[in-house]
């Protein structure tokens, strides 16, 4: 079963807000429009990785070779 994404219209204003920002730093809308369903849940999972994400003694670059190398790992293709 597939669930369908929303519009971004339909988006809760404050995620709306943050997709804005997240498509200038070239993201992928889907997630936004995917679990934006659940707008409350969404703002408390994306403060919490914003942390783990933006924040940190490791840098941006290497946290995110480190994603790819493990989405490749478990053949991830997203």
């Amino acid at each position: 079963m597939r669930m369908s994404l929303l519009d971004v219209d339909d988006l809760d204003p404050e995620l709306r807000e943050g997709l804005t920002r997240w498509l200038a730093e070239g993201g992928d809308p889907n997630f936004y429009r995917l679990f934006g369903r659940l707008p409350e849940r969404l703002k408390h999972f994306i403060r919490f990785y914003s942390s783990l994400v933006r924040r940190g003694l490791v840098e941006h670059r290497t946290k995110e070779l480190v994603r790819l190398r493990l989405a490749q790992l478990n053949q991830c293709h997203y």
